[in-house]
Formats: C-alpha cells, sequence, structure tokens
C-alpha cells in the first residue's frame, strides 16, 4: 500500500509541476518512466536529488549575468564623468554610486540601471538648460542645426508609438501610465518631446516586466520549497519504510521458528510436565513478538498518516499551479489581443498569416486576404476629439467580427486599419462578404455631440496565387485599398 501511495504522489507531482521548464520536465518524465517500468519507488531518490540541484541551479546563474550588466553600467557612468560641464555634485553622486557595493539580486540591479538612466536624464536636462542647441552639436563642436522631422513620419511615429502601448497589458499603475501616455501621443506633440516620451514608455515597459517576473520568480521559488520539504519527507519516510518492511520480515521468522520449535517438542517430548514449562516459554517469547507487532503497526499507521499529509501538501501544490497555469495562458491569450478594440493584434496577425500561408501552400484551397481602413478618420478625432475616435473603433471592430465566418480572421494593423483572412473564398464569390461589411458599418448610427455621423469605409482586397509570398499579397491588398480611396471610397477594389 505504502508503496502505491508514494508512487500516486510522485506522478501527481510530476503532472503538477510540468509545461513549467522543458529540461525540468525531461527529468521529471525520466523519473515517472523509471517508477512505472518498475512498479515501484525503490532507487528513485537519486532522480529526485538531479531534479533539487536542477532547481538550485536557476538561482545561481542569475549572478554572472548580474555581474555584466553591472560593468556595462559602471563603464556608461565613468563616460558620463569625462563630459564637460558637469556639476560638482553630479560628479560626488557618480562617484558615491560606483563605490558602492555590487548589487547580489536582479531587483538591486534593476534598481541600479534606473539610477544610471537617471543620471544621463539629468545631464541632458542641465545641459538643455546651459545650452538650448546642445543636441544639435557635432562631435566637432560645430553648431549645425539638424533638418526639422517631415511631419508625416512625426504622425507615423507617434502612430506607432500609440500602437504599441495599445499592444501592451499592464495591469495596475503601469497600465494606467502607459494610458495616459497614449492619450498624451493622441492629443498631439512636439517633435522635440518624442525622446522623452520614448524614455518613459520604456521605463513603463521595464517597470512592468520587473513586476510581472516578481510574480514568477516567487512562484518558482515557493515551489522549489515545497519540492524541497516534500524531498526531504519522502527520503524520511522511504527509510522508514524500509526500515519496518525489515523489521517486519524479522518479526515474522522469529515467530515462524517458534512456532516451529514447538511442534517440533510436541512431536518429541513425551513428559507432558517438561512440554508444558517448554510450551510456556514459547509462548511469553511469541507474546513479546505480538507486542513489538502492534509497535510495528502503530508506526506503520503514523508513517501513513505523514504520507497522507503529504498527499494533502501536494493537491494544495497542484491547485495553486493550475491557477498559475490559468493566469499565464490568460496572459498569453491577451499578448495576441488589441487592447482597445479587443480584436487581434498584429503580432497574432503575423501568426495567423503564416499558418494560413502554410495550408494554402499545401491544400491549394482559395485564400483572401484584405485590408480594411476607416475613411476620413483623422476627421473624426479632430473634430469631436481622441475618445470619439477610439468608441468609433470598439463599434466598427465588434461589427466587422460579428459579420464574419467563424472560420475568417480580423486583426487590427494599426490607427484605423484592419486586416482580414478568409479562407475559402473563391473569386467569383470575393465581392459579396465584404460589400456586406461596407453596407453593415455605413448603416450604423454614429453619433458624437449630439451629430448625428455617417462613417464608412474602404476595402482592397487580392486572393494568393502561384508563387505568392505573404508580403506579395499583402502589397497587392495595399495597392488595391489605395485604388478604392482615390476612387471615392466607401468601396471595394479587388486585385486578381
Amino acid at each position: 500500500m505504502e508503496n502505491k501511495l508514494v508512487c500516486q504522489l510522485i506522478t501527481q507531482l510530476a503532472n503538477t509541476v510540468k509545461a513549467q521548464d522543458h529540461e525540468l520536465d525531461e527529468k521529471l518524465d525520466k523519473l515517472t518512466r523509471k517508477i512505472v517500468s518498475s512498479g515501484s519507488y525503490h532507487g528513485a531518490a537519486s532522480e529526485l536529488h538531479a531534479i533539487l540541484a536542477y532547481l538550485d541551479e536557476h538561482t545561481v546563474g542569475l549572478k554572472p549575468a548580474i555581474a555584466e550588466y553591472e560593468e556595462k553600467a559602471n563603464n556608461a557612468l565613468e563616460k558620463l564623468q569625462k563630459v564637460q560641464g558637469l556639476s560638482h555634485s553630479m560628479h560626488d553622486d557618480i562617484r558615491s554610486f560606483l563605490s558602492e557595493p555590487a548589487p547580489s539580486s536582479l531587483h538591486d540591479h534593476q534598481e541600479r540601471l534606473l539610477e544610471v538612466i537617471g543620471f544621463y536624464q539629468e545631464t541632458l536636462n542641465t545641459k538643455e538648460k546651459t545650452n538650448p542647441d546642445f543636441l544639435r552639436e557635432r562631435n566637432q563642436g560645430e553648431e549645425k542645426p539638424t533638418a526639422e522631422m517631415d511631419p508625416k513620419v512625426h504622425e507615423r511615429t507617434c502612430d506607432e508609438l500609440q500602437r504599441l502601448i495599445t499592444e501592451l497589458d499592464f495591469a495596475g499603475e503601469f497600465g494606467e501610465a502607459l494610458s495616459r501616455v497614449r492619450s498624451q501621443l493622441l492629443n498631439g506633440v512636439e517633435p522635440q518631446a518624442l525622446p522623452a516620451i520614448c524614455l518613459k514608455i520604456i521605463n513603463l515597459i521595464i517597470d512592468g516586466t520587473r513586476e510581472e517576473r516578481k510574480a514568477s520568480q516567487a512562484f518558482l521559488y515557493s515551489l522549489n520549497e515545497s519540492l524541497s520539504s516534500f524531498h526531504y519527507s519522502f527520503n524520511s519516510s522511504m527509510s522508514e519504510t524500509r526500515g519496518l518492511h525489515s523489521d517486519q520480515q524479522n518479526l515474522n521468522d522469529e515467530l515462524k521458528s517458534h512456532i516451529k520449535t514447538m511442534g517440533l517438542q510436541i512431536d518429541s517430548t513425551h513428559d507432558l510436565l517438561h512440554l508444558k514449562l517448554s510450551i510456556q516459554g514459547q509462548l511469553k517469547e511469541i507474546n513479546k513478538l505480538l507486542e513489538t507487532r502492534e509497535d510495528f503497526e502503530s508506526k506503520e499507521k503514523e508513517l501513513q498518516s505523514r504520507l497522507s499529509q503529504m498527499e494533502a501538501k501536494l493537491k494544495l501544490m497542484k491547485e495553486e499551479t493550475s491557477e498559475y497555469k490559468k493566469r499565464l495562458s490568460s496572459q498569453k491569450h491577451k499578448l495576441f489581443l488589441d487592447s482597445l478594440t479587443h480584436v487581434y493584434n498584429r503580432a497574432a496577425l503575423d501568426e495567423r498569416l503564416e499558418l494560413e500561408f502554410k495550408r494554402w501552400q499545401r491544400y491549394h484551397n482559395p485564400l483572401c486576404l484584405a485590408i480594411v481602413d476607416i475613411d476620413f478618420f483623422k476627421r473624426i478625432n479632430d473634430s469631436y476629439g481622441h475618445m470619439a475616435g477610439d468608441k468609433a473603433l470598439k463599434v466598427i471592430a465588434r461589427a466587422l467580427q460579428k459579420s464574419l465566418r467563424d472560420t475568417d480572421f480580423i486583426a487590427r494593423f494599426g490607427g484605423e486599419e484592419f486586416v482580414i483572412l478568409m479562407p475559402n473564398l473563391d473569386s467569383e464569390d470575393i465581392a459579396i462578404p465584404f460589400q456586406k461589411l461596407i453596407d453593415t458599418i455605413k448603416a450604423i448610427p454614429f453619433k458624437f455631440k449630439d451629430n448625428k455621423v455617417s462613417i464608412t469605409i474602404s476595402i482592397g482586397t487580392t486572393l494568393f496565387k502561384e508563387g505568392d509570398q505573404p508580403l506579395d499579397a499583402f502589397e497587392r491588398a495595399d495597392q488595391a485599398l489605395y485604388d478604392a480611396k482615390h476612387q471615392g471610397r466607401d468601396q471595394v477594389v479587388i486585385s486578381l
């Protein structure tokens, strides 16, 4: 019974921690295969030692990486010290920073990196105050004014930044801060403000990622401690089980010996008095052995109780791991969703397009790609504000999604553009579903600031053809969309 229970515990443990780490999975598979093939847990301690050593290795591997990045951070500050015009207090702060002991944890190292960024930011701010043209100077010290940023490039950069923010999914203060930055970008920023905004976005991404990493590390450390405790209890239980098994075997051997001796005495002795005394002596010994057996049974019950506690602890670990897996699955799903419209994002589009392209190459079933653009979307933002624009994007995305088949795929490509993939759509039927989309969006009764607004869409679409790569089809659909825009909008243009 003990053997079966321990084997069951080990198997459940392997299933509980599965899919956390590839190499750990292999070690656990090796352990469970050995137990299943032998039908016993004897000899499994060496595999458990190997698993425990591997878990300990994770924490050891952090130290070299921290040392390498710390060296790079110190080199960056040493170069900063050579910049002319630094204040004495700045020099003192940098020297003090460099004299501090190296960080012992990843968290401390990240905090120091933020301080390094702060030193550079403070230096730039000081230089700009004392010399507004500081950023325009060249290495030779000549003052050559930089060319003005092209308005279209500036607008596209702002659009890409705010699109990037919509693809991030940080909860709490970091998500709220990124949302405020996106609002700032939508309301318009000067070109010279973009570097500071980019730096702010990077810092928020670093901070948000660090918080998520902390949560993951806390779970792994907790799992490591639980495994260590289980390993100790498992070894102790195995040792005690082997001892009990050996003692019980010896006890049984002694009982058999006494019974055998009594039988021989009965057969060979004719003196009843002598036989009585001899049997009484044997019965006393047997009685002592039975008392010892009761002690063994008590210890066995205690061992079974400990194994039950281990099973309960393992069940709790399984529940915690299951919950963590659900959270990871939810986060993975959110990584592929556009946080504003809740349709798929560009990352999901790349993955799905690759999958559909491979299916098209293999089975040669028709595959349609379409680009949808909201007509005069900038006018909505300019006339009614970006909140109205966001609302329109959400409504249109939901309407497009509801109008598609289950096998179709839609993703927000950026700004006011969406990409649709439609498998198994023949060339003679290609116009029908897209005209339906155009009519559906046109029929939506938008209302902003008590004004009724009609919104239309333009669509460019194509079918994959022999020799195509995904980019070829995308460029044809993009050209078809361009033609739809220049032919009056509110229409679909097909490029075959």
